[in-house]
């Protein structure tokens, strides 16, 4: 089985080095960042094959421990705020500019697909009047995420969370509490809530396209949408 898959890494190579040549050099980053963090005293564990095609930034006095196969593009920032936190990673899964904030357990399960999201599993501030208390009580709780699970871009995992496998999180949603297995998780669409007044000097200062009617403010619609342009936002009030 290693003999087949050495042989179709080195035919893919031939069919386009340049891709090998990028790969390489990933591989190349990775062994360095290991060494690097290494020499430094920072608690990074990685497993064979760290593939480092952007930036990794580990900061903190927890540990971090990446399974074999991991990906890390753009800047992937595992950050740990306490001695006992642990960010884990499991085989195969793909950083693409996350973030994470981490004082007491992060997992990843393997084979997942992490974009530019931020995984938190604390507040950092409490929600109380008195935040500015030291004595103030902060959130945290341990945050789970199941193996081949896709998390879009500017999505938030708060403290707490679990997300099932096979569940994908959309763009832009807010997770808190417990998702299960192969679910589409997405927060609601954006809404248009009403029309836009213009003043009477701008009405009117356009040429009307052909097969096109003025808006409010003059400008223009296709005549075959208007009326089901209108009555969408009927329906949302």
């Amino acid at each position: 089985m290693l003999l087949i898959a050495d042989t179709t890494r080195l035919k893919a190579a031939v069919r386009s080095p340049r891709k090998a040549i990028l790969v390489l050099r990933a591989m190349a980053k990775g062994q360095w960042y290991r060494a690097w963090y290494r020499l430094r005293g920072v608690r990074f564990e990685a497993g064979r094959n760290l593939r480092v095609f952007g930036t990794l930034s580990i900061k903190g006095p927890g540990l971090v421990r990446f399974g074999n196969d991991v990906v890390v593009d753009m800047r992937v920032t595992p950050w740990t705020h306490d001695p006992a936190a642990t960010i884990e990673i499991g085989d195969g899964t793909f950083l693409n500019g996350t973030q994470f904030g981490c004082v007491n357990r992060i997992v990843v399960g393997p084979h997942s697909i992490i974009a530019a999201a931020s995984i938190m599993d604390t507040n950092f501030h409490s929600v109380d009047v008195e935040r500015h208390d030291t004595t103030a009580y902060v959130k945290t709780a341990p945050v789970r995420i199941g193996a081949n699970v896709w998390i879009g871009a500017r999505a938030g995992i708060l403290p707490g969370t679990t997300i099932g496998e096979n569940s994908v999180v959309g763009f832009g949603a807010v997770c808190s509490g417990e998702y299960p297995a192969n679910a589409l998780i997405v927060s609601p669409r954006a809404t248009a809530v009403r029309q836009l007044a213009c003043s009477p000097a701008k009405a009117g200062h356009y040429v009307r396209p052909s097969g096109y009617v003025p808006d409010s403010c003059g400008e223009f619609l296709e005549e075959s949408a208007i009326g089901e342009h209108f009555a969408r936002a009927d329906d949302n009030g």
